[in-house]
């Protein structure tokens, strides 16, 4: 059943996407609790993984600086790919600061994402289950200013808790979400 804010379109993406916001969910609700059951793990974890990340891009960076075809931005790539591997060293050499960095950002993420699901609920208010669409919004943005309010102090413990409370909200939307969603007739 569709509302005035609710269009058909939007109840057909739903239901065309019904598996993949089910598995989805499935899957964030179970690393959210590996997340949580090991915080300091998974904080050094994600730091690595961001190091390594930047490591990998940067190195692709001034590959295509030195051995690009294309001549006009080869100095900004160059550049670029210099800072990303600096980046990526620094990240993976001093693990404490990073972590400390990335729970600043995650904060601030998660404020970010919580205002965009909370608005994203007031859109789909005409589905079954926009409502957990709203809790997560909320769930987001209070562990954004939660976490805001407790930087620097424990950002290890933070960092991979907070992304597993968040991963564990965003799991449950989804599925939520998923399982509300009318199957197609081609399902």
């Amino acid at each position: 059943m569709t509302t005035p804010s609710t269009s058909k379109t939007d109840v057909q993406a739903l239901s065309a996407s019904r598996g993949w916001l089910i598995i989805g969910g499935i899957l964030s609700i179970v690393v959210g609790f590996i997340a949580m059951g090991s915080p300091y793990v998974f904080s050094i974890l994600i730091a690595q993984w961001l190091g390594i990340a930047a490591l990998v891009i940067g190195v692709i960076s001034l590959a295509l600086a030195i051995f690009g075809k294309h001549t006009g931005h080869r100095l900004a790539e160059g550049l670029s790919g210099v800072i990303r591997i600096t980046a990526g060293i620094i990240m993976l050499r001093c693990i404490g600061s990073s972590v400390a960095i990335i729970t600043l950002i995650l904060a601030g993420y998660l404020a970010a994402e919580g205002i965009v699901a909370i608005l994203g609920a007031i859109k789909l208010r005409g589905n079954a289950g926009w409502v957990w669409t709203l809790v997560n919004g909320l769930a987001s943005l209070v562990l954004g200013f939660m976490v805001f309010s407790r930087w620097p102090n424990n950002s290890v413990a933070i960092l991979g808790l907070l992304f597993g409370f968040h991963a564990i909200f965003n799991g449950v939307s989804n599925l939520m979400l998923g399982l509300s969603a009318r199957k197609r007739p081609s399902d």
